[in-house]
């Protein structure tokens, strides 16, 4: 059989491509139409409950998620010192009550001249509410790491696991007090830093500036619960863990 001749057994087959391809095509090729998939109603409808539920989840579900208190017997309590000042009487209390023998208040700081600028100055001040409010300024020490550009937390972490290796503090156990919804990645970052040889325990301290309950009615609470729902994500699973040298600045 002829090749040729099968070509043009179906005539209008060719001249169908054809006049497709002149549809699609305008202005010599500058502009294209392409045919393209869409939502049916139906398909709009599951997006819609879809989007409904996840609204829900994240309105009843993310602050329980990411507000987590898990103690674990431990002698040294670390307190995240860029919490809200309002929780250092929550944090003092737990030092009282939990059988530590060692405080340790972290505030990351910046190399400037200016206190304030730095925060030191707000670090010395949560320092003398939490003297204020009872723990013993000997029990009592702050550690100043310089600010790291991304993952401070972990950062943090770092500089709290050099500052026990230089004192010869060999631990097995140790828990953090820190925001709440901030609680559950801290918990994961110090994880990482220190490795399973450690048990990593969590303390969330509740912010009085806005209820819980209702988290999404103030700009506070949507900023903290937002925010740490995205964060904890990224630490979970975007995360790479890396040891840099720290360099500290040890208050006392």
């Amino acid at each position: 059989m002829d090749i040729k001749g099968i070509s043009t057994l179906n005539p209008s087959s060719t001249q169908s491509d054809r006049c497709c391809q002149e549809r699609r095509a305008a202005l010599g090729g500058l502009l294209c139409r392409r045919e393209c998939w869409t939502l049916s109603w139906r398909g709009w409808l599951l997006a819609l409950v879809l989007i409904i539920g996840l609204l829900a989840a994240m309105r009843y579900g993310a602050y329980p998620f990411l507000t987590v208190t898990d103690r674990v017997p431990a002698e040294v309590l670390v307190i995240e010192g860029w919490s809200p000042p309002s929780t250092m009487r929550q944090a003092a209390s737990e030092f009282l009550h939990g059988g530590y023998r060692r405080a340790l208040l972290v505030r990351p700081v910046l190399e400037t001249g200016d206190q304030y600028e730095s925060g030191h100055y707000s670090a010395d001040f949560v320092t003398r509410m939490l003297i204020a409010d009872g723990v013993p300024g000997e029990k009592l020490s702050t550690l100043f790491p310089n600010v790291a550009r991304k993952d401070r937390t972990f950062h943090s972490a770092l500089a709290v696991q050099q500052w026990l290796k230089e004192r010869g503090m060999h631990i097995q156990a140790l828990d953090v007090a820190t925001a709440g919804p901030h609680s559950r990645r801290s918990r994961l970052m110090y994880q990482k830093a220190f490795g399973d040889g450690v048990k990593i325990g969590v303390i969330a301290l509740d912010n009085p500036e806005y209820d819980p309950k209702r988290w999404w009615r103030t700009s506070e609470g949507v900023r903290d619960v937002v925010g740490e729902s995205i964060a904890y994500l990224y630490a979970r699973v975007l995360f790479h863990p890396s040891n840099p040298a720290i360099d500290l600045n040890p208050g006392s």
